[in-house]
């Protein structure tokens, strides 16, 4: 699996990514892009890039294992290899990599053959607090302003995004998003209700189920993480509807980490399968 993260300048991105290599690097590395420029000091190969000859990328352009590139002014290239996913997928480790919105639909349209392609957005609820992180790691006002403008139009972007993630506090972010891609992985991103909330009404479920049919997109669902699982705690109702009709619906984490959540007393499985009765 191969999972983009994505989100507005200054949320976090690395910094999840990092923590996560740092906690389980059996389990989690960084996919790297392919480039013709000379590794500088304190890289490696394979970290962050492949390093190859102009003629290699070249070559690999025409045999169409570049699934996008650019070439910049020094006359470098850079770009994706469907053949360095291949090989990196080989060693049985989850794929992540920090990319913009576009670049995560791209993901999905050219390398979803290869593997399951899931895009995660990483957010804060406040821009003022998300100014005060870029401050706080010296970007220069000016660029932090721009950023700030860009705001609105980066989260509008993240509507087609499999998951959104609250970043509050990398500790519980880490926690959540380790989770959320075992979760994916292991069981198709199938979760179970809380027991606050309950199992939802036939009914309700049914009118949803003809919301999708009729074209409707349902709103995001919210999940939260309790230490040991991610349990839905809104939106179970259009939840078990989307899964019932397989059709695309958003899960959102947007809070820290309660332990005193329960499951409902059914597996994850059996409340999809059985439309929570």
């Amino acid at each position: 699996m191969l999972t983009a993260f994505v989100g507005c300048a200054g949320v976090g991105k690395n910094t999840i990514i990092k923590e996560l290599i740092a906690r389980y690097p059996d389990k989690y590395e960084i996919f790297p892009t392919l480039t013709t420029r000379p590794m500088r000091p304190g890289e490696r190969e394979g970290d962050p890039y492949h390093y190859v000859s102009k003629e290699t990328f070249r070559r690999l352009i025409d045999e169409g294992e570049i699934y996008e590139w650019q070439q910049i002014h020094d006359g470098n290239y850079y770009g994706g290899s469907r053949q360095v996913l291949r090989k990196h997928l080989e060693g049985g480790k989850s794929l992540i990599k920090d990319i913009d919105v576009l670049g995560a639909k791209t993901y999905k349209e050219k390398l979803g053959d290869i593997t399951k392609i899931l895009s995660l957005f990483l957010y804060v609820e406040d821009l003022n607090q998300l100014l005060e992180r870029m401050r706080g790691r010296g970007d220069i006002e000016e660029n932090i302003q721009i950023r700030a403008q860009r705001f609105p139009m980066e989260m509008a972007s993240s509507v087609d995004c499999d998951y959104m993630v609250s970043n509050e506090r990398v500790q519980d972010t880490a926690d959540a998003v380790d989770c959320l891609l075992r979760n994916e992985e292991l069981f198709g991103g199938v979760y179970r209700p809380c027991t606050e909330l309950g199992l939802p009404e036939e009914e309700a479920v049914d009118a949803l189920r003809e919301r999708i049919r009729a074209g409707e997109r349902l709103e995001p669902v919210e999940l939260r993480f309790n230490g040991r699982e991610l349990l839905i705690t809104e939106g179970a109702d259009r939840y078990l509807a989307a899964k019932l009709e397989n059709a695309f619906i958003q899960k959102k984490i947007r809070y820290l980490t309660d332990e005193t959540l329960l499951p409902v007393p059914l597996t994850a499985e059996a409340f999809t399968a059985h439309g929570g009765a």
